[in-house]
């Protein structure tokens, strides 16, 4: 067999093991999947793909090229409902439990609420995909102490 040939069957087997192994539905949480950056970059969001009804994030924030905060999250779709466990900085772990459909549109599609009353701030945290990225909405329960983020692709 030709090197040309063999490398062009190899090429083959490798691109049809790819095929045969196609990632799962990402859900519904799909719309949070990739890296995600503020108009000014200092504030960006990255979101793993699923595995095994788990996706992974962080967060930073950098002020004058230097990291200022960050944060690891995950959210956990094994449940009814998805946990969405937040750790800033390296603190304990808190979570959130996402928000059943209710008139108020706080989930719909490409749109999720998560919440925790007992924590102090922020108690509810809103994704949801916009026509250029994805924005998120921390606030109290009762909507007060308001404060947005909004990203679009990394590198876009």
């Amino acid at each position: 067999m030709s090197l040309k040939l063999f490398s062009a069957a190899a090429v083959c087997v490798v691109l049809a093991a790819c095929a045969s192994n196609p990632k799962q539905d990402p859900g519904r949480f799909g719309f949070m999947i990739g890296c995600w950056q503020s108009a000014d970059g200092v504030n960006k969001e990255v979101w793993s793909y699923p595995e095994g009804g788990i996706m992974f994030g962080y967060a930073t924030t950098t002020r004058d090229g230097a990291l200022a905060t960050w944060e690891q999250s995950r959210i956990d779709q094994r449940a009814s409902r998805a946990v969405y466990t937040a750790s800033p900085e390296g603190q304990r772990p808190v979570q959130f439990v996402e928000k059943a459909a209710d008139p108020l549109a706080l989930v719909g599609p490409n749109q999720v609420t998560f919440e925790n009353g007992d924590h102090d701030y922020p108690q509810r945290i809103t994704y949801r995909a916009i026509e250029d990225g994805l924005t998120a909405e921390i606030s109290k329960l009762d909507g007060s102490r308001p404060f947005a983020y909004s990203w679009t692709r990394c590198g876009g």
